[in-house]
């Protein structure tokens, strides 16, 4: 991120290489953190006309990272309410509109975002899904990410269907009470082998899984065959295994491997989590 300071008599500050434009400074009568990372978010666009044709590609999404770095430090309603706004001015340039969409897609919700957000990803990706002047093939994709996110919301109860390693369905309804489950989605990559072997060695989460406290679930993004079976028994002892090559494209899996952490009642607590989310979940000391 661009460095800016958040305390100044001036305005803006000195524009930094590789952006837009100089960013607003809070002026001092904002005391705190969050009040002055408000003031930024909320003025931040005051001088671009995002109507105009976005020429500089690299320093738009520059810019655009920085703005997002703010968010984490500011307060929710002011962070929807200048969205919506840079949304809204946004599209009436169609072609500017497209650009928002894959910069807010990387800075927001892909596996590479330095700040993920349903909530602010949503405020970007609706307009989008509903332009008629887009493209159907750009509509098509930003609605197929809501469905998605919409489907896994925080919050929401998860029951989902697999194929286990005896080659019958299954539901994870089915599985036995605890208090905790864990879903962790592989798929044939490398990270995914990686990933699966350090969970399986990790003593934290070993100790939940044998006193029954949580209930691991790993699904594997393929469909169900004879060779998948018999490599499935290779699989830590306690974990219950299955696969389905539909879940892919039901839910949202933004990373592989992807880990899903529910309660008691299967109700959502964390979602879209790396293995190391996973690990610094059940081990406060990781």
């Amino acid at each position: 991120m661009t460095t800016t300071m958040l305390s100044a008599q001036g305005q803006v500050a000195e524009q930094q290489p590789g952006t837009l434009f100089a960013y607003p400074l809070a002026p001092d009568t904002c005391s705190n953190l969050e009040s002055r990372c408000n003031y930024i978010i909320t003025h931040f666009w005051d001088n671009f006309d995002v109507s105009r044709p976005i020429t500089d590609n690299a320093a738009f999404e520059t810019t655009f990272r920085d703005f997002v770095d703010f968010f984490r430090y500011a307060h929710r309603n002011i962070v929807m309410s200048s969205v919506r706004d840079f949304v809204n001015k946004a599209q009436s340039n169609v072609s500017n509109l497209q650009k928002v969409g894959k910069v807010a897609e990387r800075a927001l919700y892909g596996p590479d975002a330095e700040y993920w957000s349903d909530e602010v990803y949503v405020a970007f990706a609706k307009p989008l899904a509903a332009n008629k002047q887009l493209p159907r093939s750009v509509r098509d994709h930003y609605a197929t990410q809501l469905a998605r996110i919409n489907a896994v919301q925080v919050g929401a109860v998860l029951d989902l269907e697999y194929v286990g390693a005896d080659g019958l369905k299954h539901r994870l309804s089915e599985l036995p009470e605890s208090k905790t489950y864990i879903v962790l989605f592989i798929d044939s990559s490398t990270d995914s082998a990686i990933g699966r072997l350090r969970l399986s060695t990790d003593v934290a989460l070993n100790a939940l899984l044998e006193s029954g406290d949580a209930i691991l679930l790993c699904l594997s993004m393929n469909g169900y065959s004879s060779d998948w079976s018999a490599a499935a028994t290779g699989y830590a002892d306690k974990w219950i295994v299955g696969c389905s090559d539909q879940l892919m494209k039901e839910l949202d899996l933004r990373v592989m491997p992807c880990c899903y952490i529910l309660d008691g009642q299967r109700t959502i607590v964390n979602k879209s989590l790396s293995v190391e989310g996973l690990m610094s979940a059940v081990n406060p000391r990781y």
